[in-house]
């Protein structure tokens, strides 16, 4: 077993790795593409439709990973996802499915339009990836899995902002919404930063050894290259539709 200083270089190393990691995924070709498309409504309208599969998928996922945890990383799961499931009384926030909703009014969809939305083929087997990622791996590697999303949405983490702050920023650019009317992007800007130190707390608490560092940076690789993957879906289905008029 590697000493008590040995282990602290390699955490050191594990963390810096992350970082990069997250800060690439905005240098992929699957990102870079998503966010150079200029939107218009009715491309904001998919994209936040079939994104809401996805979001539902995470309380999935989540789920999984906690079912598989030991006792004290159920509990830190558990945490948070009061966020995500009640909301947040202090804040003044729903279950952020709500929220996302709620804000999607602002480019004139309605509850019933999330409702009567069918998950397309490519949606499917990007979510269905993610189930398979986080309910059979080891528990590290399914926590991981699922930390990665928050990791890389997290300005602890990503340099300029993660993917709610940015993707706020273009509707405020391209379809002339503030930001601070996305109600659901500011939450998520806000609070994906306290969601993305889940990952160090577990990281501290369980992995003493290179092996275990090794079956947690398994479970961020994987669901990246998942991420990237769906991030250029995401992006096709934005592509088939008109851009703005000239």
């Amino acid at each position: 077993m590697a000493s008590a200083l040995d282990i602290s270089k390699v955490k050191k190393d594990f963390y810096a790795e992350v970082r990069q990691m997250a800060n690439d995924q905005f240098a992929s070709p699957q990102y870079q593409r998503l966010l150079a498309i200029p939107l218009t409504q009715k491309r904001a309208q998919v994209y936040v439709l079939q994104k809401g599969f996805w979001n539902l998928n995470r309380r999935d996922t989540w789920a999984f990973a906690q079912a598989l945890a030991p006792m004290d990383v159920k509990a830190l799961i558990w945490e948070h996802e009061l966020d995500e499931l009640q909301g947040n009384e202090a804040r003044g926030v729903e279950d952020h499915y709500s929220l996302q909703v709620r804000q999607a009014a602002t480019i004139g969809l309605t509850r019933a339009d999330f409702e009567n939305e069918v998950a397309r083929e490519e949606t499917l087997m990007a979510i269905y990836s993610w189930v398979h990622l986080a309910k059979d791996s080891p528990w590290l590697k399914s926590l991981a899995s699922c930390a990665a999303l928050e990791v890389s949405n997290s300005s602890d983490w990503v340099d300029g902002g993660g993917m709610s702050y940015r993707w706020g920023k273009k509707q405020e650019a391209d379809l002339g919404i503030p930001f601070n009317k996305q109600i659901n992007a500011k939450e998520h800007a806000e609070v994906d930063v306290e969601h993305g130190n889940l990952l160090t707390k577990v990281v501290e608490r369980h992995c003493d050894t290179s092996a275990k560092l090794d079956q947690a940076m398994e479970g961020l690789k994987e669901s990246w290259m998942l991420d990237r993957a769906w991030k250029g879906i995401l992006a096709s289905y934005l592509e088939e539709l008109p851009g703005p008029s000239k």
